[in-house]
């Protein structure tokens, strides 16, 4: 029984061969999309598109050649040499087909029956402003109390026109107060685009380390709507603050808003919540229950 079964499979195996061998031997037409590559382009100048257009053609030849064909390289060679910013006519023809000395074919077709373009646009340089990232909220903190001194800087990129012409800033890595080394902070660039490239790929910041301190600022109103027709018990607190000494230093009671938490309402008593500059925190306050008295 498995003899027989292995017999079978071997004259099925000696058939298909024989299938496939007629199948290479024989002349067949075929269509086939060639792909187009530009040689001598002009430095100045970059294609626009991703990708070219492909061209149809219609051959003539025997299985093993097309087999070969496919597996090899064919293409139309176009000379780009004289190619001019903007649109640019592809002259496709027999004469620029390029593929395998190897493969015997026929060309029966090639589709001309609408015209080939690509665009080219101009290789250039320019100089964009550098945007910083920040890896987390408390690390941007960080840095408005630990000044960059020098965050406005611009780098060269080079690349198409039209997408430079797009892009605003330079973005770095998200960056962190644990890279600061020395007074100094080295971030890599982020590339806007594959076709954009960056004459240099980091940027040095100087950062300035700043003095934190506590301080106290006593008799500070609190503010609420006067159309809640309502009392308070008392109507100023205290506050200590923490944040840079040049930030802090210049605050009073004033300059630091206290806010009655209206909506926190709570058998007659509530909180207040406070607006206090960027870089600046609110260490503790007192008293931290407001009384809130309803007027008749």
């Amino acid at each position: 029984m498995k003899k027989n079964l292995l017999i079978k499979i071997l004259v099925l195996f000696i058939a298909i061969l024989l299938w496939m061998l007629q199948v290479l031997l024989k002349t067949h037409e075929q269509s086939v999309l060639v792909p187009i590559k530009l040689i001598n382009t002009p430095s100045e100048l970059v294609l626009e598109e991703d990708e070219l257009p492909k061209v149809n053609v219609q051959i003539k030849a025997k299985g093993t050649d097309i087999l070969y064909l496919k597996l090899s390289k064919i293409f139309f060679e176009i000379d780009a040499e004289k190619f001019k910013y903007g649109k640019n006519r592809l002259k496709i023809s027999e004469k620029n087909l390029s593929y395998s000395n190897r493969v015997l074919l026929q060309i029966l077709k090639i589709d001309t029956s609408k015209n080939y373009y690509v665009s080219m646009d101009k290789l250039v340089e320019k100089k964009k402003p550098v945007e910083i990232r920040y890896t987390s909220a408390k690390d941007e903190e960080f840095f408005i109390v630990n000044k960059i001194t020098n965050p406005l800087q611009r780098v060269t990129v080079k690349g198409p026109l039209a997408i430079l012409n797009n892009i605003k800033r330079i973005q770095t890595e998200q960056i962190s107060k644990k890279m600061v080394e020395d007074g100094k902070l080295f971030a890599l660039l982020v590339t806007p685009d594959p076709k954009v490239v960056l004459l240099k790929d980091r940027v040095v910041f100087k950062v300035t380390q700043t003095k934190i301190i506590n301080r106290t600022i006593s008799l500070i109103p609190i503010k609420f709507p006067e159309k809640e027709n309502i009392s308070i018990i008392p109507q100023k607190v205290s506050v200590m603050i923490r944040g840079p000494k040049e930030i802090v230093e210049k605050l009073d009671n004033k300059t630091i808003i206290a806010n009655l938490n209206i909506s926190k309402i709570r058998k007659n008593f509530t909180e207040v919540y406070f607006e206090v500059p960027t870089g600046v925190r609110i260490v503790e306050y007192t008293p931290k229950k407001i009384q809130v008295i309803r007027n008749e």
